[in-house]
């Protein structure tokens, strides 16, 4: 499986839905707005013709909410917009790594977790630093939502280290690795990274894979859970003027 586009799309869909956003359909993916200050406000999933045309849409829908407007493209959708991206002033500001592998029985059980806010907590804590509003809100809509399989790792009645995983597409989507600091460097990454891997062999699921900022710990784990990357996923933004 080369290409998780489809995914990336039905992601913002659920996103946008859960927290009562806002979106629409553009070049085979999805324009999302969930709130004013949410750092997922973006484009995700076009993998159709993208133009001008599509282009302008999206700038004309984040500027209606007088936000900046970011899309995240895959390699073959910018090569085919690319010029119409720098015409309209949109500037290269992130790259992210699509890692891929297949499932596989790797003798790795982790118990599932049901306690949203607990896994809300792990994740607003590994990646804010501090309990904060957005952070919780972000964490609730990644743990709550329709079809999600979590797992984590609980210390004397705290968990201390979650992640989710998501069938989307035809693939497990992995996200929402979180370690509270204190107990990060001693491995409980790669062990849910193994888990849900595991649980999408159970379940009958060929393909996972996971979206890691290079370089990252992160992309660091995956690979050495079998996690290869597959594509290069570029950020494009176009400030609010």
């Amino acid at each position: 499986m080369t290409n998780f586009e489809p995914c990336a799309a039905e992601v913002m869909r659920r996103f946008a839905r859960a927290a009562g956003g806002e979106m629409i359909e553009v070049g085979g993916g999805v324009a999302g707005f969930v709130e004013s200050d949410s750092p997922v406000n973006a484009v995700k999933g076009m993998d159709g013709a993208v133009g001008r045309a599509e282009l302008d849409r999206i700038v004309e829908f984040y500027s209606d909410h007088k936000k900046d407007a970011v899309v995240e493209l895959a390699p073959w959708v910018e090569a085919a917009c690319l010029g119409d991206l720098v015409a309209l002033g949109f500037e290269r500001v992130a790259v992210e790594d699509l890692m891929a592998r297949r499932s596989e029985d790797l003798g790795e059980k982790f118990d599932a977790v049901m306690d949203v806010e607990a896994c809300a907590r792990v994740l607003c804590l590994s990646f804010f630093g501090e309990i904060n509003e957005t952070g919780m809100a972000i964490g609730r809509m990644a743990f709550a939502g329709e079809g999600m399989v979590s797992v984590g790792h609980w210390e004397d009645g705290e968990l201390v280290a979650a992640g989710q995983m998501v069938y989307l597409a035809g693939s497990g989507l992995l996200a929402g690795d979180g370690t509270v600091e204190a107990w990060r460097g001693r491995g409980l990454q790669q062990r849910m990274i193994r888990a849900r891997v595991q649980r999408a062999f159970d379940d009958g699921v060929e393909w996972v894979h996971c979206e890691v900022a290079q370089g990252s710990g992160s992309q660091r784990n995956y690979a050495r859970c079998g996690f290869s990357t597959a594509y290069a996923r570029v950020h494009y933004l176009k400030r609010f003027q």
